[in-house]
């Protein structure tokens, strides 16, 4: 009994105590914490220390706040150069997309004014120490807005045998609007089409560029809408058919002999062109050659011709040269002779008497014959 009357007196004395302990070592744990923390850090720094370098690329400047009667006419500078400070791998890692510069306008009357760029950065652990230039020099003119045709500009050619044969944009005018000497310079906005290989019609939203009466580029002014819908027209123009070759020949061989059999290589040939073009070709008589002459030909005749082709038409790349073979032949017929037969081998005692004459017909080559 005398031990449980005891026990609650120790066990305060004993919680005392601790509290007493931790308070008293309080100070030794946070100087453990920190110097913990500090050892951290100097190892963190001696493998990723900080660095101050100049960043790769330029930062392009937005203007901000500009007031809502005013434009942005021109600038002395469009970007900045910066310098940067952090740990080496964040400084490694940077893009340009990592920062913004701004240059505020708010307030500033219309004229030529001078503003500070301000250049911030994304990443927490990069700091912009320096911007070059660190300002720019601005001018703003009175905003202002006109209404301007929307053209079509065609680049490149449709596929051989295809043609553009018209087009239709939807708007057909869009406002302009920005400083007051550049939104006069307008003339019109321009969809560029891209034509290059097309067989059939395009359509799609091209982004509209406001152009002077000489075509040049205007920049810093706005184009509302930006985009137009674009229609091209795309029609066939050329077509192709076969057609046989039809050699011409002219002239007649030498006495005695026949034009034989002609061979075409190649006997069919492609030809392309306009449709009116190729329905004036005889598709049955196909298409002529240039003039092949065997007069006094005794032997075969082959020739690379030329085909005469319409105006409009021509043959497919690719074709081969066209070779004509004409086969010079000895013409058939007959000679009829009178010959009197010669008697060989009389026997003794016999008297001959002599025979009279027989006509012979020989067939065969006329100049054999007639040799």
């Amino acid at each position: 009994m005398d031990f449980l009357r005891r026990l609650p007196r120790a066990l305060l004395f004993l919680g005392r105590e601790g509290i007493l302990s931790i308070i008293r070592n309080l100070g030794l744990a946070l100087l453990s914490v920190v110097l913990a923390m500090a050892l951290w850090l100097f190892v963190i720094d001696r493998q990723n220390p900080q660095e101050v370098q100049a960043f790769g690329s330029s930062i392009p400047i937005k203007f901000v706040n500009v007031p809502t009667d005013l434009a942005v006419a021109n600038t002395s500078e469009t970007t900045v150069r910066i310098r940067v400070q952090g740990p080496r791998d964040e400084l490694k890692s940077l893009v340009a997309d990592d920062f913004t510069a701004t240059v505020n306008l708010g307030g500033f009357p219309k004229g030529q004014v001078s503003a500070a760029v301000e250049v911030s950065s994304s990443n927490g652990r990069v700091d912009v120490t320096e911007v070059t230039p660190g300002r720019v020099d601005v001018s703003l003119e009175p905003l202002r807005t006109n209404v301007v045709p929307v053209h079509v500009s065609m680049i490149g050619s449709p596929q051989q045998g295809f043609a553009a044969v018209g087009q239709d944009t939807d708007p057909t005018e869009a406002t302009v609007s920005g400083p007051e000497s550049l939104v006069a310079l307008v003339d019109s906005v321009v969809a560029e089409v891209n034509l290059t290989g097309l067989r059939t019609d395009f359509t799609d939203r091209i982004e509209l560029q406001p152009r002077d009466a000489r075509g040049g580029a205007i920049s810093r002014v706005t184009v509302n809408p930006d985009r137009a819908r674009v229609t091209a027209r795309i029609q066939q123009q050329d077509f192709s058919q076969d057609f046989v070759v039809s050699p011409v020949i002219s002239g007649s061989p030498a006495t005695g002999y026949n034009v034989g059999a002609i061979t075409v290589d190649p006997a069919i040939v492609i030809v392309s062109g306009p449709l009116d073009v190729l329905q004036s070709i005889d598709a049955v008589r196909g298409i002529p050659t240039s003039e092949i002459s065997v007069t006094d030909a005794r032997a075969d005749v082959q020739r690379t011709v030329q085909l005469v082709l319409p105006s409009g038409a021509r043959l497919q790349a690719g074709t081969a040269p066209i070779k004509v073979t004409i086969a010079i032949k000895p013409a058939a017929g007959q000679a009829t002779f009178r010959v009197v037969p010669q008697v060989r081998n009389v026997g003794a005692g016999l008297v001959l008497t002599p025979p009279e004459a027989v006509t012979i017909t020989v067939a065969g080559d006329l100049p054999t014959l007639d040799a």
